[in-house]
């Protein structure tokens, strides 16, 4: 059977399901035609993405997990991209690295900000400052993510301002630990319900003990957990139709 007959015969994948691809798994891809289609979202861990067949296939999501699958997908720039509307950089990447940053100034596109054409940051680990350091090699001043999940402890409040860049959230925000993290945040109008500027104010405070958050703020839901600091900082205004405290 030719290579173009054979590819005929593998199963196409109804609309609407997500792909979870790694080294371990790959194997199973040859079950399957991924090409001129739509994939939801693909999940990418350890794997090389440009080993799959994707002609004239547009990837909604491409959700990188960790170090090597983004390192795999830098290493092809210019050479083999798949058609990529959003991109997610998961927890397991590290996000002062080269490659990382490289990719992501790309998605970012070039000298002009690209809204939107990032779905979900995840900067765990205690990330979240030292990759504000090394963003400052990326042209633009603003990053625009839908969603942004963050975990950092600890009780630096973070670099200069002034020189720092500031991530723009539009759909979901999650904070676990230092509430110094929102200095460089700004909330789109649909999740707007904190007021930053306060929690801005009192993080750049001398001397002042910020209690650690843990906090989730979408359009319609916000939760609280832990101890209640973020409370003060709510919006008397707010249009979210879920609230939780616990």
């Amino acid at each position: 059977m030719h290579g173009e007959e054979k590819r005929k015969c593998g199963l196409k994948i109804p609309y609407g399901i997500n792909l979870f691809v790694s080294e371990e798994n790959s194997f199973c891809l040859k079950l399957f035609d991924l090409t001129d289609t739509r994939i939801k979202k693909l999940i990418v861990s350890s794997f090389d993405i440009t080993k799959m067949n994707l002609k004239n296939t547009t990837i909604e999501e491409l959700f990188l997990t960790d170090e090597a699958s983004i390192e795999f997908l830098y290493s092809s720039v210019g050479r083999s991209e798949p058609c990529v509307e959003k991109f997610s950089f998961g927890g397991k990447s590290t996000p002062n690295s080269e490659s990382f940053l490289k990719l992501f100034e790309r998605v970012q596109g070039g000298e002009s900000v690209a809204v939107r054409k990032i779905k979900m940051l995840v900067l765990n680990k205690n990330s979240f400052f030292d990759f504000l350091k090394e963003a400052r090699i990326i042209p633009q001043k603003e990053i625009h993510v839908e969603d942004l999940f963050v975990i950092q402890s600890g009780r630096e409040s973070g670099p200069e301002t002034s020189t720092s860049t500031k991530i723009v959230v539009s759909k979901s925000i999650n904070i676990k630990g230092n509430a110094c993290v929102l200095r460089f945040v700004e909330l789109g109008p649909e999740i707007g319900h904190l007021d930053i500027a306060s929690i801005q104010r009192q993080c750049r405070s001398p001397g002042m003990d910020i209690p650690r958050i843990n906090i989730q703020v979408t359009k319609n839901k916000i939760i609280i957990r832990g101890n209640q600091y973020g409370l003060r900082f709510l919006k008397k205004n707010i249009t979210a139709t879920d609230v939780g405290f616990f």
